[in-house]
């Protein structure tokens, strides 16, 4: 679960900005927290603000934490850092995050374990990093980096993984020393709190753009057929007029197939590799090989059926843009709903091409399938401009941020803030909001 994040000197950010995850002390809805120890998590965050206040920069850092972390660069590739330039161009950017994850004791039971994970970094290379374990009595240091000086604590001194890439074979500047060992670990098939680290970055972390797709959507509905019917049934509830969704065969000679690349996915599709690939426009089609060998070219479909049960199909390129948002978000919507998943979601313009009631209802839908017992482990958090949400009596004042520009630098502040301005639980949240006197809206 994702505790806290913090970001200094990335964008329109230069002085430290703090998102957190950790409840307060108010009770409203508190039977849908998770309790971790002595603290409880909130499972939804929803970021406010005018247009060019700092929402998606601040979604924007940590996505770009997440790939600093796992991405293995070249020697002379830039990190995709981002400093405020007008304040900042010459210093570096720092990344916080506090975060929780699932890990295996040494009598093999497991065990929830609180890491804090920090980095400073330019664009060319990475000045610190250290990984921390939380602990009742304080914070234990894993691993030290400064420049190329790593520094082994605890289980990590002395491990012959860890001691050979820190002290013999050296770590690129370009690359993190958690993404790099973890990666070394996971490849001898070790698993310890640096594999699930960089796993909870790599699997359950995801951060989710205004125009991201659901990568491998036509791969999970292929292999997996509750999948499918899962897609078909949201679909339908929705309300978007899809009955459910197949896949229909296409012409070879569709855009973007050219027959040397046809070719190459034939030969390698025969020498028993993948059993499909995507063509790449839209990651709806796939390319596959069919019984007797050949090369053949499907796309998911919407199947709709009229008022005489007529049955139709439209490619998803020919269905509104609401409906391909939606497609897009459906394997968010099954993780938020299973019991057993414990992802963070983070998206940018939850609610874009999509009516306020659907918006709406998505979220109902995931607080309502929370557990009442604090086991539960999903969070989404978003940014959104939606005030539906906030008439709704919906979200906590500590699920709810304002994003606002003050002297060219974002700062976001929790509602739960604002209590001496009047904003107690039982306020208008939307008039207070709407007026202004809390800020995160257009000054016109």
């Amino acid at each position: 679960m994702l505790r806290y994040f913090k970001v200094s000197n990335w964008k329109s950010i230069y002085e430290p900005v703090e998102f957190s995850m950790v409840a307060t002390s108010e009770q409203q809805y508190g039977e849908r927290l998770s309790r971790m120890g002595r603290s409880r998590v909130l499972p939804v965050a929803a970021i406010y603000g005018a247009n060019a206040s700092g929402k998606s920069v601040f979604i924007d850092a940590l996505a770009a934490l997440q790939e600093i972390v796992l991405k293995a660069r070249n020697v002379d590739d830039d990190l995709p850092i981002v400093p405020h330039l007008s304040r900042g161009a010459d210093e570096p950017t720092k990344f916080e995050i506090e975060f929780s994850i699932d890990t295996r004791s040494s009598n093999g039971k497991r065990r929830e374990e609180t890491l804090i994970y920090e980095l400073r970094a330019d664009k060319g290379k990475v000045l610190e990093e250290s990984l921390l374990r939380v602990r009742p009595q304080g914070e234990i240091v894993l691993f030290e980096r400064e420049g190329d000086l790593i520094e082994l604590y605890e289980e990590l001194d002395g491990d012959e993984v860890a001691e050979a890439l820190a002290k013999t074979l050296g770590v690129k500047s370009n690359t993190t020393f958690l993404g790099e060992l973890g990666d070394r670990y996971a490849s001898k098939s070790q698993e310890n709190v640096i594999v699930n680290a960089r796993r909870w970055f790599a699997e359950r972390l995801c951060v989710i753009g205004p125009r991201s797709s659901a990568m491998g959507l036509p791969f999970r509905v292929m292999a997996d057929d509750n999948f499918k019917q899962a897609i078909g049934e949201l679909l339908s509830w929705a309300d978007t007029g899809i009955a459910d969704v197949d896949f229909e065969e296409i012409s070879l000679r569709a855009p973007g197939i050219s027959s040397r690349f046809e070719e190459r996915i034939w030969k390698d599709l025969a020498s028993g590799g993948e059993k499909a690939v995507s063509l790449g426009f839209g990651d709806l089609g796939v390319l596959e090989l069919d019984d007797s060998g050949q090369l053949k070219a499907r796309r998911l479909v919407a199947i709709h059926r009229d008022g005489n049960r007529k049955q139709f199909t439209l490619g998803f390129d020919d269905e509104s843009d609401g409906t391909n948002r939606f497609l897009n978000f459906l394997p968010m919507l099954i993780h938020l709903q299973d019991t057993k998943d414990d992802v963070v979601f983070v998206v940018d313009e939850l609610e874009n091409s999509m009516h306020p009631k659907l918006t709406e209802a998505l979220i109902r839908s995931f607080l309502g399938s929370l557990s009442t017992e604090g086991e539960s482990r999903r969070q989404l958090a978003f940014s959104t401009h939606e005030l539906q949400l906030l008439r709704s009596d919906l979200l906590r004042r500590d699920e709810i941020w304002l994003a606002d520009k003050v002297n060219a630098q974002t700062r976001l502040t929790r509602l739960s803030d604002f209590s001496k301005e009047g904003v107690r639980k039982d306020a208008d949240i939307l008039g207070f909001y709407m007026s202004g006197r809390l800020g995160g809206i257009p000054k016109v």
